[in-house]
């Protein structure tokens, strides 16, 4: 919906959230406020915001993709915008930014990304083997995939991106029932075919470390 405040139309947005929040661009300004907002209560906000610069969005494609488990991703950023979110969609990653520089809110994204497909394999085989791991930790490691610690913590390689989500799941299998005594018998039925996959796994590790 649209009001007009002062002489000036905006677009009203609402949200779950409590807050009220402007945006402003050429041509439009956006107020995001919650669903029973009252009109006096957003003709004070505009006259406290009365001065809020305007915002020049930029919008940019990278011309080289984010490579996730052996998958592309063409990144999509949208500079100076109030927002610092990012979105996944249709192997499309879109980075909003406040400012022009991107890199460390990319990396630090891409970590947690990492992880949380990491935990989800580990939560996968915890309830299938019945065990249970400690923390997950992601770091360079120069000869393996990863490393077993105390009280049953994983520290994973940075690697692991190279992989594929099948070679992942294997792996995360292998880090678990390298901590625990596995009867032949099950690791032969989820992985019957185990010795091909480590000779897969051992060449994208090689692979990987050559392109890199």
């Amino acid at each position: 919906m649209q009001i007009e405040i002062a002489g000036k139309n905006y677009q009203i947005i609402t949200t779950d959230s409590k807050e009220i929040r402007l945006e402003q661009h050429p041509g439009i300004a956006r107020i995001f406020a919650p669903v029973d907002f009252e009109i006096s209560t957003l003709e004070q906000f505009i006259k406290n915001n009365k001065n809020s610069r305007t915002v020049s969005e930029e919008v940019e494609y990278q011309e080289h993709p984010v490579r996730l488990f052996q998958q592309n991703y063409l990144l999509k950023l949208i500079k100076n915008t109030t927002s610092n979110k990012i979105l996944v969609k249709n192997r499309t990653i879109t980075l909003y930014c406040k400012g022009t520089t991107y890199q460390k809110q990319l990396h630090d994204w891409q970590k947690q990304f990492i992880l949380q497909q990491l935990a989800d394999e580990i939560g996968y085989w915890e309830e299938k083997l019945n065990v249970l791991v400690g923390k997950i930790k992601l770091r360079a490691l120069s000869k393996s995939l990863y490393s077993l610690q105390a009280e049953n913590n994983i520290t994973f390689s940075t690697s692991v991106t190279c992989l594929s989500v099948s070679e992942l799941h294997y792996l995360a299998f292998k880090a678990i029932s390298s901590q625990i005594s596995l009867d032949p018998k099950i690791r032969t039925t989820y992985f019957p075919d185990e010795q091909q996959l480590e000779h897969q796994l051992a060449y994208t590790l090689k692979t990987c470390q050559q392109s890199h």
